[in-house]
């Protein structure tokens, strides 16, 4: 079972992904692609202009619908993509006209040239259609095999009618054939390397952010995490707190049983504050025995009695060769536009005063 998914995941690196991370992949996906989308759409759209211009004479007949379509319908499809790119809330829609405008073009191909001898001047249009979705459009590897496939099917509707003379019929089959094949190809290899791109830009993103000895939040990400509940809380008006914590004689463990046995220590009272909190909250070791929990949504209150049961439980929890050990806990309330430093100072002096009052309780300013 386990090799199967090796398997699959060698092919597809998000198998097996929660699915909130394979629609962060898609977000950062999609705005990975969008300067190529922007480009491709701008550059496609004067070669399209031009193509109209110069098939004029080339093409036997029906000129006017010719330069209406390649010279006017098409170039303003991919004008409105163009446009509809830098707008986040038109990203749906921007992306169904990108999906759909290769096969209206293959359409337009079809009924602009397929029942005129000169139709095989125009088949690498046809082509060129199936590599563009494949592998410049910017569409996703499924949307982009689904809008190839329809392209495809109306290609070999029409063109395996008879429309095309045997011989040249034999090699139109070959180019189409090659056009999807190295498409497909070459779509699934990008989006793969994008996705294993994906992964890596998380992991050194989440082990820039983490403790490399608790697995919490590091200082700096703490910090980050602060300074986005202070603009929710101005924004919305709602409360936030903090819990700064401190074990209480850490030295001695170090003293008495090492280094070793302290980070197991800290390892074990990092899972259980981790364990004990809800999932909204932020936990973080600012360094050494030190940690502190940033609480949305939640007024001084609801802080004091979350930081009283985190107390208790670390009270009855058995650590490892130490058995016991307790902590101190500074618990405040944010009360409107201060710096983080000022917040913290604050609650370094709840903390204070809890280790002044004997340790192994909870204070609060």
């Amino acid at each position: 079972m386990k090799s199967l998914d090796s398997i699959r995941r060698s092919f597809d690196p998000l198998q097996g992904s929660p699915a909130t991370f394979r629609d962060e992949f898609a977000d950062w996906y999609h705005q990975t692609k969008l300067p190529q989308i922007r480009l491709i759409a701008l550059l496609t759209m004067v070669l399209y202009v031009l193509y109209a211009w110069m098939e004029q004479d080339v093409a036997e007949s029906m000129h006017g619908a010719r330069m209406t379509v390649h010279g006017l319908m098409i170039p303003a499809a991919l004008l409105l993509v163009l446009l509809m790119s830098f707008f986040d809330r038109l990203r749906q829609p921007m992306v169904f006209l990108l999906a759909t405008a290769p096969v209206a073009s293959t359409a337009a191909n079809l009924w602009l040239n397929s029942h005129h001898q000169d139709f095989v001047y125009f088949l690498p249009e046809l082509y060129f259609i199936i590599i563009w979705t494949f592998t410049i459009s910017g569409l996703k590897l499924r949307l982009a095999i689904l809008t190839a496939s329809g392209s495809t099917l109306l290609i070999l509707v029409v063109t395996l009618a008879g429309t095309i003379a045997p011989g040249i019929e034999r090699l139109h089959l070959i180019w189409l054939m090659a056009a999807f094949s190295f498409g497909i190809v070459n779509a699934y290899i990008l989006e793969r390397a994008h996705k294993v791109m994906f992964i890596n830009h998380k992991e050194l993103a989440l082990s820039a952010s983490t403790d490399g000895l608790t697995g919490l939040w590091n200082r700096s990400r703490i910090e980050q995490l602060f300074n986005e509940e202070c603009l929710r809380a101005n924004r919305y008006g709602t409360p936030f707190s903090v819990i700064l914590i401190d074990i209480d004689h850490f030295k001695q463990v170090n003293d008495t049983f090492g280094h070793t046995v302290g980070d197991t220590v800290l390892r074990q009272f990092a899972a259980l504050l981790r364990n004990n909190v809800r999932q909204v909250d932020q936990v973080g070791r600012l360094g050494g025995e030190e940690f502190l929990i940033v609480l949305p949504e939640t007024g001084q209150k609801q802080a004091h009695e979350a930081a009283e049961i985190l107390r208790q439980r670390i009270n009855r929890h058995e650590f490892d060769t130490v058995q016991s050990k307790t902590a101190s806990f500074g618990v405040t309330q944010y009360r409107g536009d201060e710096t983080l430093q000022r917040m913290l100072d604050r609650v370094d002096q709840a903390l204070y005063a809890a280790k002044n009052k004997g340790r192994d309780r909870v204070e609060v300013l």
